[in-house]
């Protein structure tokens, strides 16, 4: 096929479209010649390559496999003789009859996506009479002709780097390297204090292991000068004694700085196994088995969401079927509602410590106080869980699926401000930054209220009970309107009712109004605990029934998703009063547990919860929480191929987020 030819079948095309969508010459060149190597009688070795790099139709379309993605690898790999081009590895969208698929094309990268757009909507791409845009067969739909094909998009490898990705590359490095120059500076440290040691000093005297006076404060004395002029010569020449002090106070603040990030320093800390008394021993067992389940929860979603060949058996298998309850979290991230109660309950306690220390109680001092711990608590690893985001993923050569982490980059490069200040939750809810943290904007939001609760508590007990009876209403009620109008999906909400999964996330699951009652139950049930000296459960009995009433209620918020009417057309009232109350139903069966722990009637379950290796696992349990969604995405990002959903192959990509988070997290944790 010759220019000439081309040319002659875009212009009717190009005399309608904008001038700057013309196709450029150099691409028509390049494509002619790539084609005609193709369609040669003996094609050549490159044009093999990318003819042969094309997505192609493959089996089991019943079961989802739509996307054709290729092969980007030997695309790239491809390289005409001459070396005017190479190939570039695209994605068509294509819609045919219901169905909206992907292929993967190699052309010329001399092509803008424009241009190849163009060309695929002229059916150019051929060999021979075959074409590269091959619709399904009409045995999969009413007609074998494709409807559309959308713009094209065309991989870059490497996401461009701006002023914010290269602040944020900068601060990830940084916090990086802090722990490993803190570890070589504070070994260097150590070793010239023994090295400086002279054997005299550890002569034993003629006293057998004791010291006199005089000779205690000549050793000392000679150890005193050492250390000054150790750190006399760490100075450089000075002219004056102020310019001396700043350089000491420089030397003095960075000597700290290194010491605090290294890892002899927090290695010990977080190298714990002992919890402490004061806390509930039970508590780091359910939060690590809790982090787990989501972590499970959201390799499976995610791979979900792109890198499944057979996602219609995924969904057939795992969403309606309670036996893969472990797959998605619960009937969707029942976990959460954990960390919610657990938050609550945190929460309570720490403010009832600092008005116990307090003379005149709760005041705004107080509570500031307590506002700016729960800050410093999450903010600083939060935001730089954004900064390892953006530097990470703008050096990362993506391949073949690199929409989903082009979406979150530029979603944290345009809205990360509303991850500062907690807003998340209510900005641009389907296109956050880091969209799994809108968790700490409702947590957050929730410590807000947790003052007025115990000002009411100190003031009076009735007035308790008439707010807390007043939230779980007003809660429950807004919970309920809004899956009554929307008519929001239960256990599932990642059905083909696109609208409302769309408003099952922006409008319910992420608000702090539906999501109050597992932290308010934990606020309650520490206001419960914190001033009871006497046991109150006094018997196996009353502890057994309520072990009996907390194993009930799991079930039944579990079976009950599967089991609940909530089709569109059929929308049944169950469904309404059960998603305004099974998250808080499970978060008060939960809350049991803590309670008959501490009580002295956990059991078999106490003795699990309370093993030493909780202890060290929760005190990383929050940075593994920022950091998973991004080694999932990175992991799924990185895949040539699609795959294939089995029980095996879902269960290892877990176990492997979890080592690395673990490896991954207690580095930044030591910097910490």
């Amino acid at each position: 096929m010759s220019v000439s030819l081309l040319m002659l079948l875009l212009m009717p095309l190009i005399h309608y479209a904008s001038p700057v969508r013309n196709v450029s010459l150099r691409c028509l060149e390049d494509t002619n010649q790539f084609l005609s190597d193709l369609n040669a009688v003996e094609p050549k070795a490159y044009a093999i390559m990318m003819y042969d790099s094309l997505g192609k139709l493959g089996s089991n379309i019943l079961g989802g496999n739509t996307d054709r993605l290729g092969s980007y690898t030997e695309c790239l790999s491809a390289k005409v003789p001459s070396g005017k081009f190479q190939g570039q590895y695209c994605k068509l969208q294509v819609q045919q009859e219901g169905f909206d698929y992907s292929i993967g094309i190699c052309v010329p990268d001399s092509c803008h996506e424009e241009d190849i757009t163009t060309f695929a909507i002229l059916d150019i791409f051929k060999f021979k009479t075959i074409s590269f845009v091959s619709p399904f067969p009409s045995l999969f739909t009413l007609n074998s002709t494709v409807s559309s094909v959308s713009v094209a998009r065309c991989a870059k490898g490497l996401f461009s780097i701006d002023a914010f990705a290269a602040i944020c590359l900068f601060v990830s490095i940084l916090f990086i390297v802090l722990p490993i120059t803190g570890t070589v500076y504070a070994a260097a440290v150590r070793w010239e204090v023994k090295f400086d040691e002279s054997p005299s000093d550890s002569l034993p005297s003629a006293n057998y292991g004791s010291t006199s006076s005089n000779e205690k404060d000549k050793s000392e004395s000679k150890g005193d000068i050492r250390r000054n002029h150790y750190k006399m010569n760490s100075v450089l020449p000075v002219v004056s004694d102020d310019v001396c002090y700043t350089k000491k106070t420089f030397l003095g603040a960075l000597d700290s700085t290194l010491k605090c990030f290294s890892l002899q320093k927090n290695l010990p800390t977080i190298w714990t196994m002992k919890s402490s008394k004061v806390v509930c021993s039970a508590l780091n067992g359910i939060r690590v088995l809790s982090l787990v389940w989501i972590i499970s929860g959201h390799t499976s979603q995610m791979a979900a969401w792109q890198n499944l060949d057979n996602v219609l058996e995924w969904k057939a298998r795992v969403l309606k079927n309670p036996i893969y309850v472990y797959s998605r979290s619960g009937p969707f991230y029942l976990g959460v509602d954990t960390f919610f109660l657990i938050s609550g309950w945190l929460s309570s306690r720490s403010l009832l410590n600092m008005v116990h220390h307090s003379e005149k109680g709760i005041t705004l001092k107080v509570t500031l106080k307590y506002l700016c711990n729960r800050l410093a608590r999450l903010q600083p690893l939060h935001m730089y869980s954004i900064c390892l985001l953006v530097g990470l993923y703008s050096v990362i050569p993506w391949g073949s699926v690199w929409e989903i982490s082009k979406f979150h980059l530029d979603n944290c490069r345009r809205v990360w401000w509303s991850n500062l200040f907690f807003l998340n939750n209510f900005i641009s809810v389907t296109e956050s930054c880091n969209g799994w943290t809108w968790y700490l904007a409702n947590d957050f939001q929730f410590y807000l209220t947790t003052p007025l609760v115990i000002f009411l508590y100190t003031k009076s007990k009735c007035g308790l009970i008439i707010l807390g009876t007043t939230l779980f209403l007003a809660s429950f009620t807004v919970t309920a309107l809004l899956s009554s109008f929307f008519r929001l999906p239960v256990a599932s909400p990642s059905d083909t009712r696109e609208m409302s999964t769309v408003m099952y996330f922006t409008e319910y699951y992420t608000k702090p109004y539906c999501r109050y009652g597992p932290f308010l139950v934990g606020v309650l049930l520490e206001l419960f605990m914190y001033h009871q000296q006497a046991q109150i459960l006094r018997n196996k009995v009353q502890a057994s029934l309520g072990w009996l009433c907390a194993m009930l209620a799991m079930l039944a918020v579990v079976s009950l998703a599967y089991t609940i009417e909530d089709s569109v057309n059929s929308y049944s009232p169950a469904a309404v009063i059960y998603q305004a109350l099974h998250r808080t139903l499970w978060a008060a069966a939960i809350g049991w547990i803590i309670f008959a722990c501490q009580e002295g009637y956990g059991g078999l379950a106490n003795w699990v919860l309370s093993w030493d290796i909780w202890t060290l696992l929760a005190k990383i349990s929050y940075a593994c929480y920022l950091v998973h969604p991004m080694l999932i995405i990175l992991y799924n990002g990185l895949q040539e191929t699609l795959m294939h959903y089995s029980d095996i192959n879902m269960a290892l990509p877990v176990f492997r987020t979890l080592s690395d988070d673990v490896h991954h997290r207690v580095g930044i944790d030591g910097a910490g």
